[in-house]
């Protein structure tokens, strides 16, 4: 493995202070701006942030992560932390830690400017780029995990994947929130550029307890290549994940899967955009929603068939169930075709489970909570088996269903 370390001119310096509705980054986003007419900010702009780059988690295993081998990249309140890390030598990859001169990134601009990618750009805190040589297929996951574990700390950071040639990897990203920290803020960039015949599979874990975090994804797919996103959102004040998945070349495989568990006022927007521009490729979705107590979800999911795009195949659905009165979900899937050979679909549906089904259970003698839980496992158990790692499977179920 070749490891550097690179320093770049727009990262936040220790001891800063931001107040998000004063930085000239544009316009504060409000309900008017239909990408965030159902996502209330009020909250986040409350908050005077800083950046102490304190490290306070002394073991991973304090966060209740499952037993993580390999590679291991931690972030911690936006620094890497290296007394968590576990940076294994790999041949195969090189991986860059950006934390001090001024580079040109090659950054993948999103289709619209955004205040949040314009507010991790000036104020980056953090930068790993990780690298996979051509004709190279690493089995086991890499895992990057960042952490906020400090009050009214702020993390701008990004992860770049540069996935070569004929190369196939698996990453799972965690974003977590200590349980006595609150008011923090993760601020993500993902970008990843796969080239020809590549493959990757990300799985994205999300706990943010007392703390927010908003995700932006840019990925960059060329012919051939094979792209799956699996997120899981289990706790946070806010959480939103903005993915913008251009394919930008013949026979790709595009996959993005989710489910999200809000409850007790916490907000969980997902937001993804897959633009197909050349002909002969395939999508899906699949997001589900299991909103409990107040919590609020959010779908809105764009599939763009460009012109000339021909022979594409896209499939979107969202799946949503309500557990209490005070719960909502706004659910909003599109499509955009100007192309007219394609096999394109997209669904909704939100309800309650069927009262005569939970009553089945409870005559079996279980409770209504472990019966509510059989009816929710098998309500998102599609989701859940795009992992074939019983022990991530079981540390997911454990944290969405919270028992």
């Amino acid at each position: 493995m070749i490891i550097k370390n690179l320093t770049h001119n727009s990262f936040l310096k220790e001891n800063s202070k931001l107040d998000l509705d004063d930085l000239t980054l544009g316009s504060f986003p409000n309900r008017k701006d239909e990408r965030w007419k159902y996502t209330p900010l009020r909250a986040l702009k409350k908050i005077n942030f800083h950046n102490q780059f304190n490290f306070k988690t002394e073991h991973l295993s304090s966060l209740g992560l499952p037993k993580i081998e390999g590679l291991v990249i931690v972030l911690e309140n936006g620094k890497y932390n290296s007394s968590l890390s576990n940076i294994i030598d790999l041949k195969e990859i090189e991986l860059l830690f950006l934390n001090g001169a001024d580079i040109d990134n090659n950054s993948q601009e999103p289709t619209q400017k955004d205040y949040f990618n314009n507010l991790n750009a000036s104020f980056l805190t953090e930068k790993v780029v990780l690298k996979i040589k051509p004709n190279i297929s690493i089995n086991e996951p890499i895992n990057f995990v960042n952490i906020i574990s400090d009050d009214n700390c702020i993390s701008n950071t990004q992860f770049n994947i540069d996935v070569f040639e004929n190369s196939k990897l698996h990453i799972r990203q965690y974003f977590l929130g200590s349980s006595n920290s609150k008011d923090g803020f993760i601020n993500h960039r993902n970008e990843v550029t796969m080239k020809i015949n590549s493959s990757l599979t990300i799985d994205k874990f999300q706990d943010l307890n007392q703390n927010f975090n908003f995700c932006n994804e840019f990925i960059d797919q060329n012919h051939d290549s094979k792209f799956i996103m699996n997120t899981f959102s289990a706790s946070g004040v806010i959480l939103r994940n903005d993915v913008f998945n251009n394919v930008n070349g013949k026979n790709c495989h595009s996959e993005l899967n989710g489910v999200f568990a809000p409850t007790e006022k916490q907000h969980f927007d997902n937001h993804t955009t897959i633009n197909h521009f050349v002909a002969d490729c395939k999508s899906f979705e699949n997001y589900k929603g299991v909103i409990k107590e107040s919590g609020v979800g959010v779908f809105n999911g764009k599939v763009i068939v460009h012109q000339d795009a021909q022979k594409i195949e896209a499939f979107q659905k969202n799946n949503n169930i309500l557990l209490d009165d005070e719960s909502k979900i706004y659910s909003k899937p599109e499509l955009e075709i100007y192309a007219d050979d394609v096999r394109c679909s997209h669904g909704s549906t939100t309800g309650r489970f069927d009262e005569e089904a939970l009553f089945y259970l409870r005559s079996r003698g279980l409770s209504v909570k472990k019966s509510l839980e059989l009816m929710t496992l098998g309500f998102i158990n599609e989701v859940i088996e795009k992992s074939n790692d019983s022990e991530y499977k079981e540390f997911i179920l454990k944290r969405l269903l919270k028992y």
